[in-house]
C-alpha cells in the first residue's frame, strides 16, 4: 500500500466527517484572516514578517494538530494496526494519513496569503523559496506531530498534549521575527517554527542570497529528522491497555 493509496483513502474520510473538515479547513482559514488585524502580529514589521506569522498559524492549527488528533483516532480505531501488518512502511502510513491535511493547508494559505499579498500592496520576492518554506514547515509539523501522537491516548487528549508543542511552535515563529546573527541566530533557527518564518519572511521581502537561506533549511531539516526518529521508536500502532 503506497502513500498515494493511503492519501486518497484518507480524503474521502476527512470529506465524510463534518467536524474533522470543519476544524481542519475552516477554522485555520479564519485564524489566518484574522491574524492581519490582530495585536498579535504587532511584531510584524513587514508584509513578509506578517506572511510568516500567517503561515506559521496555518500549519500549527491545519497540519501539527490534525495529524496528532488522526493518528490517534486512527489507532483508536485500530485502522494503524491494519496497516502496520500490510507492507506500508512507517514513512508511507505518515505521509499518506497528513497529505490530505497538508493540501488543505496549502490551499488555506493560498487565499491568506493572497489577501495579505492584496491588503499590503506587495507579493513575494521569491515565490520559489516561499514554496520551500511551506514545504519545510509542513515536515516539520508533521514531524512533531507524529511525536506527540506517540504520547497521545485518545483524540481526545490531543487538545491536551498538543500544547506544550503549540508553545514551542509560537515561541520559534514570533522569536525568528527579531534579527538575530552569531551562534545564537543559528541556535534560534533549530526551534520548531523559527527557520519557518525566517524563509517565509526573506521570500517575501527579498534582500536575501539564496546561499544565507540553507541554514535554516538543514537545521530544521534535521530536527525534523530527529522527531521523527524518536517518534517511530516511541510510536505505539494500537490502543493501549
Amino acid at each position: 500500500m503506497t502513500a498515494l493509496t493511503l492519501a486518497a483513502a484518507e480524503t474521502r474520510l476527512i470529506l465524510r466527517n463534518r467536524t474533522v473538515l470543519v476544524s481542519a479547513a475552516i477554522l485555520p482559514l479564519i485564524l489566518g484572516i484574522a491574524l492581519m488585524n490582530s495585536p498579535l502580529t504587532g511584531a510584524a514589521q513587514t508584509a513578509g514578517a506578517l506572511a510568516a506569522v500567517q503561515l506559521g498559524m496555518l500549519l500549527m492549527f491545519g497540519l501539527f494538530m490534525p495529524i496528532t488528533m488522526t493518528l490517534a483516532a486512527r489507532r483508536q480505531q485500530l485502522y494503524l494496526k491494519r496497516l502496520r501488518t500490510s507492507p506500508a512502511s512507517t514513512a508511507s502510513i505518515v505521509t499518506g494519513l497528513a497529505s490530505p491535511l497538508a493540501l488543505i493547508t496549502l490551499l488555506q494559505t493560498a487565499v491568506v496569503l493572497g489577501m495579505t499579498a492584496w491588503e499590503t500592496g506587495t507579493a513575494p520576492a521569491h515565490p520559489g523559496l516561499l514554496v520551500l518554506a511551506f514545504a519545510n514547515g509542513a515536515i516539520t509539523m508533521t514531524a512533531i506531530g507524529f511525536l506527540t501522537a506517540s504520547f497521545t491516548k485518545t483524540p481526545e487528549a490531543a487538545q491536551i498534549t498538543v500544547l506544550p508543542g503549540m508553545v514551542v511552535l509560537t515561541i520559534g515563529t514570533f522569536w525568528a521575527l527579531a534579527p538575530m546573527d552569531g551562534p545564537r541566530g543559528i541556535l534560534r533557527s533549530a526551534i520548531p517554527g523559527a527557520a519557518l518564518t525566517e524563509l517565509a519572511t526573506a521570500a517575501w521581502d527579498g534582500g536575501v542570497d539564496f546561499a544565507s537561506t540553507a541554514q535554516p533549511i538543514a537545521l530544521s531539516t534535521l530536527v525534523a529528522i530527529a522527531a521523527a526518529l524518536v517518534a517511530a521508536r516511541l510510536f505505539r500502532w494500537q490502543p493501549r491497555d
